[in-house]
């Protein structure tokens, strides 16, 4: 197989798994969510930061804290322990795009200023940089460029807090669609809402 046409094999596989993950995904909610009453919300821990979009995972935290604001169904914390921590994502809209990995810029953590109830970002939550092999290829441990593959529609994901690791674990609920994070209709946050309201309903029938 020539250069050229093991390219082009591997677009059309990548461009069927875009399509894939262009696909919904809502999860049935467990009994736990129903219950809980903070929440964290953070740039998913292994987000990049696409170049021609340097702010854009900045920005989905801010208009999931207004949604979520809105809502009023939890108090957002940005120190302690959460009963949820949603992780979001924003999406390329490209099927590779040109990203900067462990991009310091992206890795914080969105807070509400009280009194006006303002949205802010608060401090950085540095990631731990995966172990290197000594005898193995170099593991970059800081930003560098690279690429964003398969990643263009927007992810928001729901995940257990008070626990050690909680991104190793599956999340609770995701969502993930094109343009879902962005206001105004942040649609991630939306969809979040109607499957807690109908895991109520479903609870109270007899």
């Amino acid at each position: 197989m020539t250069a050229r046409m093991f390219f082009w094999v591997v677009i059309l596989l990548l461009a069927g798994f875009v399509v894939a993950k262009d696909k919904k995904v809502k999860d049935a909610l467990p009994d736990y969510v129903l219950h809980a009453r903070t929440v964290q919300v953070m740039v998913s821990p292994d987000a990049s930061t696409t170049l021609n979009q340097p702010m854009a995972n900045t920005r989905a935290v801010e208009d999931v804290l207004r949604a979520l604001q809105a809502w009023g169904r939890f108090t957002v914390m940005t120190e302690g322990e959460p009963d949820l921590l949603i992780a979001v994502r924003a999406g390329t809209g490209r099927l590779i795009a040109p990203a900067i990995e462990r991009d310091p810029v992206d890795t914080r953590v969105g807070t509400t200023r009280p009194g006006g109830g303002n949205i802010g970002i608060g401090a950085q939550q540095g990631r731990v940089p995966a172990d290197s092999d000594p005898m193995g290829p170099p593991v970059h441990t800081g930003p560098h460029i690279g690429n964003e593959i398969g990643r263009a529609n927007d992810s928001f994901e729901v995940y257990r807090g008070g626990i050690a690791r909680p991104f190793d674990s599956t999340p609770l609920w995701q969502y993930t669609a094109k343009d879902s994070l962005k206001a105004p209709n942040v649609t991630a946050v939306a969809q979040f809402r109607e499957a807690i309201a109908a895991a109520e309903k479903k609870q109270k029938k007899p």
